[in-house]
């Protein structure tokens, strides 16, 4: 797989979806967008890290013949080989110290404690009890952890001696009843579910055998408990120290703790930080850090800038072999110049993720060859790493794997002075202020998702006759007309609503001094909106008359006047929430959200996003003749509720593009490319090429479809063509009729209405 392209495709994709539905009509505002998409603002570019390979140690059947853990510890296991930190960490488990380990993902670090807590089992007395809880972030990582352990079972055979058990909320009543009636040796929870083992009454039991039999408390993830939930963690655990009978052993394992300073530093950083949380003293002895060793053969100097210049120009074989590569000048060269750094002390540690246009300066400074000539050679060096780590993947060796870091950030707002389209400064940095002219607001810009106008978000202070900024976010309190009836009872005289009751709304200019809105356009208002003065003029209710685009003036400096003529620039205010859009010629029921009548850049909610994202990966590895069982992509969420929701959001969006897609090949397969009412859903089923079985509970006899089921699947369809037909429901994918891909149109409507008695 060629992971640089396949990323760039995955960001020209994305970045094409956010222009496919942001519509923007001033030419000047829309080259600022597509400018900041280019630019990378939104999409910056992404960071590569390689992961390291780590120091290699003694055998676990080396520890079982030192004495260091017990012989069954093998059958476990098997004949693994540890990395240093690992073997350094089970030294001082099994001697009973408390210890955190701090290494990269994919180091190891549940193996020292699994191994430190299966160890103490072995040795000790069989009793029944809970002798170990470890506590995680989130139910996922319990699940996997869960099927780690099933493994581990396996190894050993049937008569596996120790016994383990989830505990969280997904776990039914009669699980937990199960657990309590039978104590298993080690739990797997999450510290809320903690929490209510330790003061629900209906635990009582499980707090006896904690009180009695617990020796182990581990703590994935250490560095998630931070703030006031890493207090609540603390005193959580010495609520549990406070009711046991025995010396706990404390444990805590994280990716990441503390970065910067020298290798003493940062353990004696940790050490203070698991002091607090365990609530007891670790030293920087008690914390095993990763240990690094490089997988190519360097000896102390990089690649000269003739052997650097030969590699770029020499054939990189995808297939090379595992000796070439770790001679290789290029892989020597990215190994300890970006992959490794080194401290004064001679300590390995891992470097700083770095850009890929970072990465080929380096290399060009280094070989004096053009960028992009390093790039091509980075390109296909890549690919040669990624075939090899697939190669070595059950053997544990490393070469250079590389992982890209892509951050995609929200598009945020556009800011405008308050100036007309020509004069006006457009600018994409967050503040009250314009950087280049601190005394010159700037205000929050939202666009019309039917016309592309743009409307400036603003706050009418009438007191000082100024325009302030106002985030479109905020919206005033509804006035509903109950509001406005009074209280005889009360006391409350009835009142009448004035100009100044609405501060909150948009400007909009004119284009091409065209008028937003005329005093004859109250005609298209709808006729409850609207009353017959005694001149037998039709003008708004005094309910609507502030809420209908008012023509105002303002200046440079953000004053205003209802005058249209007093100052020098001319628009139209439009309270908000916005009820009219005379850009587009929309009357809104009131119930309708603003961000369903106005966006702003590339708005997309992080659902969308994620769905887009994960669609492109599979796309990318597919057009890459991947292998189909080897097109996956892994996402992670907070909760259950999440996934969920997130599963049901990207399929949704696959049933719509399938539906869609099929109604698009079915219009273009017909020979005058129209369908109606009648055949439509028959055309789609046609050019879906389902079988019965993938839509059918009971098919039929192969070759012989039931006719009931066939009836079904067309009902089905036509309810969920006409659905999506449906227009603005989707604001960020626009059916079929919005994008310009087909047009509806309604048979004898022509003749329906030239005909005026029927009409």
């Amino acid at each position: 797989m060629k992971a640089l392209q396949l990323h760039d495709t995955i960001v020209e994709d994305y970045k094409s979806y956010l222009k496919s539905f942001s519509n923007i009509k001033d030419t000047k505002l829309k080259e600022l967008v597509d400018k900041s998409l280019i630019d990378g603002r939104y999409l910056p570019e992404p960071l590569l890290q390689f992961n390291p390979t780590f120091e290699k140690a003694k055998e676990i059947n080396t520890l079982i013949s030192e004495g260091v853990v017990h012989p069954d510890i093998s059958k476990i296991f098997g004949s693994y080989r540890l990395y240093l930190h690992q073997e350094k960490a089970i030294r001082l488990g099994v001697s009973g110290k408390s210890f955190v380990v701090t290494s990269g993902t994919g180091s190891g670090k549940s193996l020292t404690f699994l191994a430190t807590i299966f160890n103490h089992i072995l040795k000790s007395e069989k009793k029944k009890g809970i002798k170990a809880i470890l506590v995680y972030p989130m139910n996922a990582l319990i699940n996997s952890q869960e099927e780690e352990i099933k493994k581990y079972k396996e190894n050993y055979g049937s008569d596996f001696p120790i016994t383990f058990a989830k505990y969280t909320g997904q776990e039914s009543q009669q699980d937990r009843d199960r657990i309590e009636a039978d104590m298993p040796d080690i739990i797997l929870t999450n510290y809320m579910m903690l929490e209510l083992m330790l003061t629900r009454a209906r635990e009582k039991n499980i707090r006896q055998s904690i009180r009695e039999n617990l020796r182990f408390l581990v703590f994935d993830e250490l560095h998630t408990y931070r703030g006031r939930q890493g207090a609540d963690v603390a005193m959580l655990i010495r609520r549990l120290k406070s009711i046991s009978e025995n010396q706990i052993q404390c444990i805590g394992t994280s990716a990441t703790m503390v970065s910067g300073g020298t290798r003493d530093v940062q353990l004696e950083e940790v050490a203070r930080v698991a002091s607090q949380i365990f609530g007891e003293k670790y030293n920087a002895d008690q914390v095993i850090g990763e240990i690094l060793e490089t997988c190519t053969k360097y000896d102390g100097k990089l690649p000269s800038t003739f052997d650097l210049q030969e590699a770029i120009h020499a054939d990189i074989r995808v297939d090379g072999s595992e000796d070439a590569f770790i001679n290789h000048p290029l892989a020597i060269w990215l190994e300890n110049k970006v992959a490794l750094k080194r401290d004064e002390d001679g300590f390995i540690h891992r470097g700083k993720p770095l850009s890929l246009a970072e990465i080929i300066q380096l290399l060009s400074e280094d070989s004096l060859e053009s960028l992009e000539s390093c790039k091509q050679a980075l390109a296909k060096f890549f690919e040669w790493s990624e075939a090899l780590n697939i190669k070595n993947l059950k053997d544990r060796k490393s070469f250079l794997p590389l992982k890209i870091h892509q951050f995609i950030s929200q598009t945020g707002n556009i800011y405008v002075t308050m100036e007309g389209r020509q004069q006006r400064t457009i600018t994409l940095d967050d503040g009250l202020y314009l950087e280049s002219d601190p005394d010159k607001r700037v205000y929050p810009v939202v666009f019309s998702r039917y016309s592309g106008y743009d409307f400036v978000s603003v706050k009418r202070d009438f007191e000082k006759g100024i325009l302030l900024p106002r985030d479109p976010n905020n919206l005033p309190d509804k006035i509903t007309k109950n509001d406005l009836k009074g209280s005889k009872k009360e006391g409350i005289p009835a009142r009448t609503l004035k100009e100044e009751d609405f501060c909150d709304g948009y400007i909009v200019l004119p284009m091409q001094n065209e008028a937003i809105w005329s005093d004859d356009m109250v005609e298209t208002l709808p006729d409850t909106w609207t009353r017959t003065d005694r001149y037998g003029n039709l003008v708004p209710e005094n309910f609507y008359e502030y809420r209908i685009p008012q023509q105002i003036s303002f200046s440079n400096d953000g004053r205003f006047s209802s005058n249209p003529n007093e100052l020098t620039y001319k628009g139209w205010f439009i309270a908000a929430p916005l009820l009219v859009d005379p850009t587009a010629g929309v009357v809104y029921d009131p119930r309708t959200k603003e961000n369903t009548k106005l966006m702003k850049v590339g708005n997309v909610g992080r659902s969308t996003a994620t769905t887009i994202t994960s669609f492109g990966i599979l796309k990318a590895q597919h057009n890459q003749d991947v292998a189909k069982e080897q097109q996956k992509v892994m996402s992670f969420t907070d909760n259950r509720q999440d996934a969920s929701l997130q599963t049901g959001h990207f399929n949704d969006f696959l049933l719509i593009g399938r539906i869609r897609s099929a109604i698009y090949h079915a219009l273009r397969n017909e020979p005058n490319h129209a369908l109606s009412i009648d055949n439509i859903s028959a055309k789609v089923l046609a050019a879906l090429n389902l079988k019965e079985e993938d839509y059918a509970r009971n098919p039929g006899d192969p070759g012989w479809p039931d006719p009931d089921n066939v009836k079904a699947i067309k009902d089905l369809l036509i309810l969920r063509i006409l659905y999506d037909l449906r227009r603005g429901w989707r604001y960020n994918t626009p059916n079929l009729e919005q994008c310009g891909l087909l047009d509806v149109d309604y048979d004898g409507l022509q003749d329906f209405a030239a005909n005026d008695k029927a009409f």
